[in-house]
């Protein structure tokens, strides 16, 4: 039985690669070779090469630990979760390794993964690869409704010395749709009406800046409408028809919806 041990960091891991799980770790660790391998073709072919039963990692965020972990599964290589504070008490109270550091850390991932083997309570519980589809949308969303906020804000004080009539109208979207005034300074759309307003403005004309700021908000607002076209092509699996079902009675908004669902466990236990 091989298991490595994975730091994961943001463009590398450190591994700990254990055949058999050492008796005294802390003298291990001073003695063992961890290996680091980078976010590249080399690394992963690298990492593929030690040829483990099973890796052991944190869930770090969304984005580092997602590419390791998904080339170990295509690899056929098991893969199981620690929880971040179920690991820090392992390191430090189980195996006494001295302060956090990446190879302490994957040291004592390699370790628990052979003391808890039969144990998979023991682990994360590892979401339904639907479930993960959808969590990474909304995830996205609530990325770029981030991103708006400030630019919308920088327009409005641009347009307050530019265009002062138009500072105050709408700049996001009514459903599918963009508001003409955001297409227009966004040179996206034509419109006579605010071709004439402009020319009477007490305003100091509109610059390239405004125009930027215009263009930035229309390509998040596409972006948005493909997520969730995305969404709710994943919403509508069946799986979810009895949570659609209350969902309809108190008559949330597809966002919310997929919030809500992105936090579901695997269906059995539902």
């Amino acid at each position: 039985m091989k298991i490595v041990g994975l730091d994961v960091c943001k463009l590398s891991v450190v591994a700990c690669i254990l055949s058999a799980r050492p008796i005294e770790p802390r003298q291990f660790y001073y003695a063992a070779k961890f290996q680091t391998f980078e976010a590249n073709a080399l690394g992963i072919r690298d990492l593929l090469a030690l040829s483990p039963d099973l890796a052991v990692f944190e869930p770090t965020g969304v984005n580092y630990s997602k590419l390791w972990g998904t080339h170990l599964a295509r690899a056929g290589i098991e893969v199981r979760l620690i929880g971040h504070i179920e690991l820090r008490h392992y390191r430090k109270d189980t195996l006494k390794l001295p302060d956090k550091d990446d190879q302490a850390d994957a040291l004592a991932l390699a370790c628990y993964g052979f003391d808890y083997l039969n144990d998979l309570t023991r682990f994360v519980q590892i979401r339904e690869p639907l479930i993960i589809q959808i969590r990474e949308q909304v995830l996205r969303l609530s990325h770029l409704n981030r991103c708006k906020s400030p630019i919308v804000n920088r327009l409005r004080q641009d347009l307050a010395w530019q265009f002062p009539e138009i500072a105050k109208k709408c700049l996001t979207r009514t459903g599918n749709h963009l508001s003409l005034i955001l297409r227009w300074l966004a040179d996206e759309s034509p419109s006579a009406k605010y071709d004439r307003l402009l020319l009477i403005s007490i305003g100091l004309g509109l610059t390239n800046t405004a125009r930027y700021h215009a263009q930035r908000l229309c390509h998040i607002h596409m972006e948005e409408l493909e997520i969730e076209a995305h969404l709710a092509n994943l919403t509508s699996n069946t799986s979810f028809a009895v949570y659609r079902r209350v969902f309809a009675r108190f008559g949330f908004g597809q966002r919310v919806e997929a919030m809500i669902l992105s936090q579901i466990y695997p269906f059995e236990n539902y």
